[in-house]
């Protein structure tokens, strides 16, 4: 697993920032991660994350959106 993989997956061991229908959000040292909850396709929840981030103060529009998969966990990361 590479050194981005690594600090993603310690964030995930944190306190999360918020919890939306379909993601549980945490704050990482590379960004923001919404972390998929429930065993849902890509598309419903690429189509989601925005609408569910902003319910919990977040405005992710101008950031990059990247969909990793790290052992069995499937996520969106952030970033500027």
């Amino acid at each position: 697993m590479d050194s981005t993989y690594d600090l993603i997956n310690d964030s995930l061991k944190d306190e999360p920032i918020g919890e939306t229908d379909h993601f549980i959000w945490f704050i990482t040292y590379i960004g923001i991660v919404a972390l998929i909850k429930r065993e849902k396709n890509y598309e419903t929840c690429s189509s989601n994350v925005e609408n569910e981030a902003n319910k919990i103060g977040l405005d992710i529009t101008k950031e990059e959106k990247e969909f990793l998969k790290i052992k069995e966990k499937r996520l969106f990361l952030f970033y500027s």
